[in-house]
């Protein structure tokens, strides 16, 4: 939070005479409040900013999700991909569609792109990148072995389905197939959950399951006066904050079984990938397994460096 100010000061001097200058900076110091009180409720204890917290720690959310989706992208270095990947979630698929503007994978040839019918059937290159292979052995194995939806839909399919014909019983115009392709494309990236490098898949494994336990660095007694009432409030300054007042009843002690718990919930949607020399091809694995196959053993004997069985594909 204090590098994104940091980086933002330095355009300060020369958005002064923006008309939305004010504005804008207004909304900034909104957000960073937001965060801010997200981060202390989550020192609190409380759930659900604190599970918001790993989920973004861990690339199940924001930016360091699109960090991780980088080597799994086609020409993860090209403007296209850098543009589809640096965005919010919720702008996905704006982003989609003016990257693909710049690249596509297969350029058409003849200078007519394929129908509906051509795209459903698999020739969607020729308006959006192919699939690396890592991605998709990613994808299919999220097809096979779905995580829980905790932070995005789920993913049901890795072919587009498009109207063949429009409501005139006419053939899907080229420009409504290329739209709509590059939206199926984007959904598919949504629903995409990037992995986790092999040792901090294995960190998070031994936390869910209480092998490790986290540091936690003991809270600073806040000093100054006693809590005031809730009439103390209301005569001094005119209102009253109930979480000051009465104290922040959502919180929680980080206790061990607390956070093991949190853990899980985080591991559970985390996958991992390596690659097989024997079968010359990426193998998944996925945290809800590692969970049920460590609890279905009693959690003993199952080896600290679990193994990855989920799916393999060639590349």
């Amino acid at each position: 939070m204090r590098a994104r100010f940091e980086r933002y000061s330095e355009k300060a001097s020369a958005l002064q005479h923006d008309p939305t200058y004010d504005q804008r900076g207004r909304s900034k110091l909104h957000e960073a409040r937001q965060g801010l009180g997200t981060l202390r409720r989550a020192n609190e204890g409380e759930r659900k900013p604190l599970l918001k917290i790993l989920l973004m720690a861990y690339g199940r959310t924001g930016k360091r999700r699109h960090e991780l989706m980088l080597p799994l992208m086609p020409k993860g270095d090209s403007p296209a991909g850098k543009t589809i990947l640096n965005t919010s979630s919720r702008s996905l698929t704006e982003a989609m569609k003016y990257g693909s503007q710049e690249q596509t994978a297969t350029p058409v040839s003849s200078g007519r792109g394929p129908g509906a019918a051509q795209v459903n059937q698999g020739a969607w290159s020729a308006y959006v990148p192919d699939f690396t292979p890592q991605m998709r052995a990613l994808l299919e194995s999220t097809i096979q072995s779905p995580p829980p939806h905790l932070t995005r839909p789920v993913l049901r399919r890795l072919q587009p389905r498009i109207e063949e014909h429009n409501a005139w019983h006419r053939p899907m115009p080229l420009v409504r197939v290329k739209t709509q392709t590059k939206a199926w494309y984007a959904g598919v990236l949504e629903r995409t959950h990037p992995p986790l490098p092999r040792t901090e898949w294995k960190r998070l494994f031994d936390l869910a399951t209480g092998r490790k336990r986290e540091a936690f660095i003991p809270r600073r007694t806040p000093a100054g006066l006693a809590r005031q009432s809730a009439l103390e409030m209301a005569v001094m300054y005119g209102k009253t904050s109930p979480r000051l007042a009465f104290g922040n009843r959502e919180a929680h002690r980080l206790i061990p079984r607390y956070m093991r718990h949190l853990w899980s919930q985080v591991f559970a949607q985390c996958p991992v990938m390596e690659w097989d020399c024997k079968i010359l091809g990426w193998k998944v694995g996925w945290g809800e397994q590692a969970l049920l196959d460590n609890a279905s053993l009693g959690g003993k004997q199952f080896p600290s460096t679990p193994d990855v069985t989920v799916s393999n594909r060639n590349a």
